[in-house]
C-alpha cells in the first residue's frame, strides 16, 4: 500500500480500508501487539462471509525478534509459536464490543483482533472467555518484514511437479482420503466404547451413537453443536442445547427444516436405524444400487442430495466400518470403504477450493475420496502450514 493510500485510510477511517491494508501485507510482515508481543504474518488466510469474522484460517507466529523490532530486518528469531484462525477488522478496540463479538459464539475462532485505533486498554474477549491478542495499525508505521517461512514465491507443495506428477498427485490425495476416513472410522469406535446405555440391545448402542452423529452432520458448515445436543435430546440423553447462532429466539428457515428431517428421521426408524442400514450395506447388489438405496433414505426425509451424500461419506460409511471391526466383519469394512471410494463427490466447500488453489490443481479433484483426503492435509498440516511434514509437501522429493 502507498504512503497516499496509508493517509487517506487515517483521513476517511473504515473498515473496508483496515482490510485493504491486510490483504496488502506481505507473507513475514511483523505485527506488533498491544500487549507487547509480537507476531509475524505467515498465511493471510482467506476472506470470511456476510455473517462471522472477517478473515478465516490465517496463520501466525508469535516470534521473540533477537534484535530491536524497529530495526528493518530481522536475522533471527527465536521461539516460534504458531496460531491459526480468525481474524476480525475494526476502526476502534471498542468496537468489538459494541458489535456484540465478545457475546456471540461464531467468533471464538478469532486470534487476531486487527484495529486502526486502540482507544481502550481493556482487553478484548471472546464469548469462550479467551481474551484475543490486538494489533493497531498505528503501531505499523513501515512495512517490516522477516524471512518467511517458506519461499516467498511459493509453498513446497506448488513446486517441482513433474510430468506424470499429476497422477501421484492424485494418488497421495487418496491415501489422504482413506487417512480422514480411518480417522472418522477411530473416532466412532471410541464413542461407541464410551455409550453406556440402560438397554442390553447392541444395536440400542449403535443408534445412541448414530443419531447424534446424522443430527451434528445435518449442522455442518452452520452450528454443529446447536444440532448435535438435539440429536443427543431426540436419542434420549439429557444435555443442554445452546442458543442458535444468531442470538435469534428460533432458528433459521434452513435449520428448521432440517430439524425437520432429524424429527422424521427418529421417528421413522426409532424401532433401529442401524438394523436397517446394516441390512443395506450386505445385499448382494452392486455399490451403484446400494448408493442410491442410501442415498433415497435420507432424501425421503426431505434433505437435499448434497446433504445426504454429506451424511454418508461423513457419517454412515465410517460408522460401518467402526462397528464392522468391532465385530470382525471384515466383509462389511471393505464394503464401506468401497462405497466410500467409488462415490462420485461432494458438494464444493470453502476448503476444497481452497486448498485447490493452495495446491494449484487445474480443477477440484473428482471423487469424494480424493475430495476429503483435501479436508485431511489441510486439517493435519495445511491449516498451520506444517510444510515440512505435509505429505503434498514432499511430493518434490517423490517425484
Amino acid at each position: 500500500m502507498s504512503m497516499h493510500s496509508v493517509h487517506e485510510m487515517y483521513l476517511a477511517p473504515d473498515e473496508e480500508a483496515v482490510a485493504r491494508y491486510w490483504w496488502s501485507l506481505p507473507r513475514g510482515s511483523i505485527l506488533p501487539l498491544t500487549n507487547g508481543e509480537t507476531y509475524q504474518l505467515l498465511f493471510a488466510g482467506r476472506p470470511g462471509g456476510a455473517a462471522g469474522p472477517d478473515v478465516r484460517a490465517a496463520v501466525l507466529t508469535s516470534i521473540t525478534p533477537r534484535q530491536p523490532f524497529l530495526e528493518q530486518s530481522m536475522r533471527k528469531i527465536l521461539h516460534a509459536r504458531k496460531y491459526s484462525g480468525d481474524v476480525e477488522f475494526h476502526v476502534r478496540v471498542t468496537d468489538w464490543f459494541s458489535h456484540q463479538h465478545h457475546s456471540d459464539a461464531r467468533y471464538n475462532d478469532v486470534v487476531l483482533h486487527v484495529v486502526l485505533f486502540c482507544n481502550t486498554l481493556a482487553p478484548t474477549i471472546r464469548q469462550d472467555g479467551m481474551t484475543v491478542p490486538v494489533c493497531s495499525l498505528t503501531d505499523l508505521p513501515a512495512r517490516i518484514t522477516a524471512p518467511a517461512l517458506h519461499d516467498e514465491t511459493s509453498w513446497p507443495c506448488q513446486r517441482g511437479l513433474q510430468p506424470g506428477g499429476h497422477e501421484t498427485r492424485n494418488t497421495l490425495l487418496e491415501d489422504a482420503g482413506v487417512l480422514r476416513f480411518e480417522q472418522k472410522m477411530h473416532a466412532f469406535i471410541e464413542q461407541l466404547h464410551r455409550t453406556r446405555p440402560a438397554a442390553t440391545n447392541v444395536h440400542s448402542i449403535y443408534d445412541l451413537c448414530l443419531f447424534p452423529a446424522l443430527a451434528e452432520g445435518l449442522g455442518y458448515g452452520r452450528n454443529r453443536e446447536f444440532f448435535r445436543a438435539i440429536g443427543l435430546r431426540l436419542a434420549g440423553q439429557e444435555t443442554s442445547v445452546p442458543e442458535p447462532l444468531g442470538h435469534t429466539l428460533t432458528p433459521s428457515p434452513l435449520d428448521a427444516g432440517r430439524l425437520q428431517s432429524l424429527r422424521l428421521l427418529v421417528e421413522r426408524y426409532r424401532s433401529g436405524l442401524w438394523v436397517v442400514l446394516h441390512e443395506l450395506l450386505r445385499r448382494d447388489e452392486s455399490d451403484y444400487q446400494t448408493l442410491r438405496t442410501l442415498r433415497a433414505l435420507f432424501r425421503d426425509i426431505g434433505l437435499s442430495l448434497a446433504r445426504a451424500d454429506i451424511l454418508v461419506i461423513n457419517i454412515i460409511l465410517p460408522f460401518a466400518s467402526a462397528v464392522a471391526l468391532l465385530e470382525r466383519d471384515q466383509m462389511l469394512n471393505e464394503r464401506a470403504l468401497q462405497l466410500y471410494k467409488m462415490h462420485p463427490g461432494l458438494s464444493s466447500n470453502w476448503i476444497t477450493r481452497m486448498m485447490t488453489e493452495q495446491l494449484h490443481l487445474s480443477s477440484e479433484p473428482h471423487g469424494s475420496c480424493r475430495q476429503q483426503g483435501l479436508h485431511y492435509i489441510y486439517q493435519q498440516t495445511c491449516r498451520e502450514k506444517c510444510c515440512d511434514v505435509c505429505i503434498m509437501g514432499r511430493e518434490t522429493n517423490i517425484l
